[in-house]
């Protein structure tokens, strides 16, 4: 690789994938949605971005666990509680994130989830550096420079909660397993699949019963009657 490749590599390639996200969203939202795919193509739905993350992920989550003990002498049982806790707050940014962000506006993601919707099986995904990089900069910023204990251990959790779904996720959409309990939670999914109101929890249908997304057939049934009523 030449000096010249370098530059390029390190600086213009960067640049230029930033010029093409600044080119889709200076289009109003409905033509944006085909220079999104193109761009969802290239950079997010490549089978190495996809692969890569099951790596980097866990790998990622381990890292900060292991800073938070060695580096910053965090008290075991301080770290587990935390790490605890960000399993639990991951369960809800699931939920969240599928349901407002994925199902919501004209954004990327939003794109993006549109395209596995219409093609479940396709190797769709975080750009495996987006989110190692979001990770390594909480960790920066709260383990590094403002050295909160056990910030890291939360955050690592957030990281493995996030593996986890997308080990989940993989499973459903490629394979079949004997298991009941993953059985119910598959056929929780594929319901969604059909019917994208419902069922936004993929990992666990415990927020889609506290916030009433959760299929069910004679709810939806009124729930869709009210709704031609109001368009009437």
């Amino acid at each position: 690789m030449t000096n010249l490749d370098r530059l390029y590599f390190f600086y213009r390639a960067p640049r230029e994938r930033f010029r093409q996200l600044l080119a889709i969203y200076g289009r109003k939202p409905e033509d944006r949605l085909p220079d999104a795919r193109t761009f969802l193509t290239r950079f997010a739905a490549h089978k190495s971005n996809y692969l890569l993350g099951f790596i980097t992920d866990p790998v990622t989550a381990l890292f900060l666990i292991a800073w938070d003990i060695s580096a910053l002498r965090t008290n075991v049982f301080a770290a587990l509680g935390s790490f605890c806790f960000g399993l639990l707050t991951w369960t809800l940014l699931e939920y969240g994130f599928h349901r407002f962000v994925y199902h919501k506006g004209n954004t990327l993601a939003h794109k993006g989830h549109l395209m596995h919707h219409e093609s479940p099986r396709l190797l769709l995904g975080m750009p495996w550096y987006v989110t190692s990089g979001f990770f390594l900069l909480m960790w920066y910023i709260f383990a590094v420079r403002l050295r909160v204990p056990a910030a890291a251990s939360f955050f690592g959790a957030i990281a493995a909660g996030y593996f986890y779904y997308c080990s989940v996720h993989h499973i459903q959409h490629h394979f079949r397993l004997a298991n009941t309990w993953f059985r119910g939670l598959t056929r929780h999914h594929n319901i969604h699949h059909r019917l994208q109101d419902v069922n936004f929890g993929v990992t666990n249908r415990f927020w889609d019963r506290v916030f009433g997304t959760q299929y069910r057939k004679e709810d939806y049934k009124l729930r869709a009657v009210a709704r031609l009523n109001r368009k009437n």
